[in-house]
C-alpha cells in the first residue's frame, strides 16, 4: 500500500502526539514529573471553558486523523494484469501460457544475437495479445537502429510461430554499449 503525500503528512503529526504522549507518560511512571506540575496542568483544562474547548478539539482533530489513515489506500483496485495470455480456445475450453514462459522464449532469442550482452524485458497481456518492452545492452559500435528493427521483426515472428499469440507491439530502449572485455595493455619502455 502506497500512501499519498497528504496521507504521509497525517501520519507524521499523528506520530508526533503519539510520541509527545509516550514521554508525558515515561515521565509520570518515572517519577519525572511531579504529581503537582500533572494535577495543575489538568486543572487548566476545568479551570477555563476555551481550554477545554482547545482540548476537545484537538481529540477530535486526532481521531479523525486516525480514522482517516485507516482507510487509506483502500480505495478503488486497479484491476490486477493476467499473468497468464489465450494461446488458443476451443469448444473444451482455453489454453493458456503464464507470461514467465513467453518472457523465457524473448529472453532466449535476444540473448542469441551475438551484438546483444545484456537484456531485461516486460510484458503485460491484454485481451487483443501480448506487449513486449526489451532493454538492451548492446556491444559498441553496434547499428542500433539496423539492430533494433530486425530484433521486433525476428521476435514478432518467433512468438508469434511459437504461441500463437498476437505481438501487439515490441518496445525496445537500447540502455547502453558495454565495452569489450578488457584486453592486456602491452607499455612499451624505451
Amino acid at each position: 500500500m502506497k500512501l499519498k503525500f497528504f496521507d504521509r503528512f497525517l501520519l507524521g503529526i499523528l506520530l508526533i502526539a503519539a510520541i509527545l504522549v509516550s514521554f508525558v507518560l515515561f515521565g509520570m511512571a518515572a517519577n519525572l514529573i511531579q504529581e503537582e506540575v500533572a494535577t495543575n496542568f489538568v486543572s487548566l483544562f476545568y479551570m477555563f471553558r476555551e481550554n477545554a474547548w482547545i482540548l476537545a478539539g484537538s481529540g477530535l482533530l486526532l481521531l479523525l486523523i486516525s480514522i482517516k489513515l485507516l482507510f487509506a489506500g483502500r480505495g478503488k483496485k486497479a484491476d490486477a494484469r493476467p499473468a497468464s495470455a489465450l494461446m488458443k480456445q476451443t469448444e473444451f475450453g482455453g489454453t493458456y501460457i503464464s507470461l514467465e514462459a513467453i518472457d523465457s522464449m524473448v529472453q532466449k532469442h535476444c540473448r542469441a544475437v551475438s551484438r546483444v550482452k545484456d537484456v531485461h524485458t516486460t510484458l503485460q497481456s491484454t485481451e487483443t495479445g501480448v506487449t513486449i518492452g526489451i532493454r538492451l545492452c548492446v556491444l559498441p559500435d553496434t547499428d542500433v537502429v539496423t539492430l533494433s528493427s530486425e530484433l521486433q521483426r525476428s521476435l514478432k515472428e518467433n512468438v508469434e510461430s511459437l504461441t500463437g499469440i498476437h505481438v501487439n507491439e515490441i518496445g525496445v530502449l537500447v540502455e547502453s554499449a558495454a565495452p569489450v572485455a578488457a584486453t592486456t595493455a602491452v607499455s612499451r619502455t624505451e
